[in-house]
Order: structure tokens, then C-alpha cells, then sequence
């Protein structure tokens, strides 16, 4: 695999496709970050909303080493920032290239309660650990540095939800177990459909990613990832002692990013570039 550092000379394909991911993960890591701190309206003691602030603040920390990567590239991040703080409730599309999931209108119907922030980072986040961790492999070195950080601390955001699950058990009982049960499914199908559909021959998703896949950009493919998201998350739920739910449809909407198409990818990543 052919590797480049930062002021390197980049192939015209390779830089354009390397953009486009760049700018969707850094995006996407900004307005997860906004989504998150939304939550702490559900943190019910001071230490929750704490710890919850601390991922809050490690989420925008993301978007920040990502956006500095882009910046490298030549990409204004400053007008990419601003239209995500400026319009929260639905940035422009031709603007910004957010995950589906980290939009306010499919974020706010997934949470309405601490069960749902605790059982999102330790039941959806495992998925989060492995498709960001392949990047600190990734054929673009100063990519694969900040991963490597990135990924640690998605680990500890990781941590973070068992933790609460932990504390919602101790402090509510049986009771409280039973209502975080409720919500297994609903973040497995979550972590599932993080990292899109199965790279199946012939299809529009599979023409990009295998392009990408070659080029060093992508390391795993999605079958791959998430095999190994189901056996990470078995141990979580089994650490916390609650049980794994099997057959459980991914939630493939969430992945989905506003360039779907193939025009409309290119335009996105025209833009950037």
C-alpha cells in the first residue's frame, strides 16, 4: 500500500476521494458533538452531566483535528464550521456533508431519556471503536495519527456508557435493568447500520468503496466491521448484565449521508476539492 505525508504530492483521484471522506467524518464529528451536548438535558446528577460534557468536549475536539487536516488540503473549515453552528436544526447540504444520524430531526426522535444517552455509548458506540479505528491504518499518515487518537477516545466514550448503564442499574433496580433491555435492540440496529450496507458487487456503494478500499483509504469492509461490532458488543452487554438481541435489523438510515447518488457525490466532493 503506497502511503503519503502531509505536503506530499497527492493523485488527483486520490485526493478528491480522501476530501470527501475527511470532510464527511470531520462534519459529521461536529454536528455529533452538538447532538451530544443536546443530551445533557437528560443527565439526572451532576457526575452524569460531567462525564457526558467531557464526551461532549472530545467530539468537538474530533472535528477539530479532522478540520485542520482539511485545512491542510487547501478547504476553507471556517465557512464549514459556521453553517453548522449557524444552522443547527438543518445545515445545507451543499455546504457541509453531515451522517444522517447526527441530524437533529432523526437525533431527537432516538433520544428522550438518560436510558437512551447511556445505552447509545455503550450499545452503539463499540461500532464507533471499529470503524474509526481502522483509519489509524489508513494509507494517508497524518489521517492515521489523529485516529489513533480519535480512536482511544471513543474507546473511553465506550467506557463511559457502561458506566452509566451501570449507574441507571444501581440506582433504579430491576425496574430500571428492564427499561434499558427495552432499548437493546434499538441501538444494536444503530451500531449495525453505522457502517452502510454490505459491499455487495455491482452496486453504487460498492463501486466507491472499492475504489477507496484500494487505494488504503478503507480498511475494512462493512461485512467485516460489523462482525466484529457484534462480538465487541456481546461483551459490553454481558459486562453490564444485560442480554444480547439476535436478528436485529440494521438501521441503515442513520449512515446515510446527504450525497447518496452518483451525481451528488461528485458535486459534494467537487466542492470540497
Amino acid at each position: 500500500m503506497k502511503t503519503y505525508e502531509k505536503g506530499d504530492e497527492l493523485p488527483a483521484d486520490y485526493r478528491k476521494a480522501l476530501l470527501h471522506l475527511l470532510t464527511f467524518q470531520a462534519d459529521s464529528e461536529y454536528a455529533g458533538a452538538q447532538r451530544v451536548g443536546e443530551n445533557l438535558q437528560f443527565a439526572p446528577r451532576p457526575e452524569e452531566a460531567y462525564r457526558l460534557a467531557k464526551k461532549t468536549m472530545e467530539e468537538y475536539g474530533h472535528a477539530f483535528y479532522l478540520w485542520t487536516l482539511v485545512e491542510d488540503l487547501g478547504v476553507d473549515v471556517k465557512s464549514r464550521m459556521e453553517e453548522l453552528r449557524d444552522n443547527p436544526e438543518n445545515p445545507d447540504p451543499a455546504k457541509v456533508n453531515i451522517i444522517n444520524g447526527f441530524r437533529r430531526s432523526y437525533w431527537q426522535d432516538q433520544f428522550q431519556c438518560w436510558e437512551d444517552v447511556a445505552m447509545m455509548s455503550c450499545v452503539a458506540t463499540p461500532a464507533a471503536v471499529i470503524f474509526l479505528g481502522q483509519y489509524t491504518k489508513c494509507s494517508y499518515l497524518p489521517w492515521a495519527r489523529v485516529s489513533e487518537r480519535i480512536a482511544r477516545e471513543e474507546v473511553g466514550h465506550m467506557g463511559f456508557g457502561v458506566w452509566a448503564v451501570k449507574r441507571i442499574i444501581e440506582f433504579g433496580g430491576e425496574e430500571a435493568r428492564a427499561r434499558l433491555q427495552r432499548r437493546v435492540p434499538k441501538f444494536i440496529a444503530m451500531g449495525m447500520g453505522m457502517y452502510g450496507r454490505p459491499s455487495e458487487p455491482g452496486t453504487v456503494q460498492s463501486k466507491y468503496f472499492d475504489k477507496y478500499y484500494d487505494m488504503g483509504l478503507k480498511i475494512m469492509r462493512p461485512e467485516d466491521c460489523q462482525a466484529q461490532y457484534l462480538e465487541l458488543v456481546q461483551q459490553r452487554l454481558q459486562d453490564v448484565g444485560l442480554e444480547y438481541v439476535a436478528a436485529v435489523t440494521p438501521d441503515y438510515d442513520q449512515r446515510i449521508g446527504y450525497a447518496m447518488d452518483d451525481a451528488e457525490l461528485e458535486l459534494r466532493v467537487a466542492g470540497a476539492a
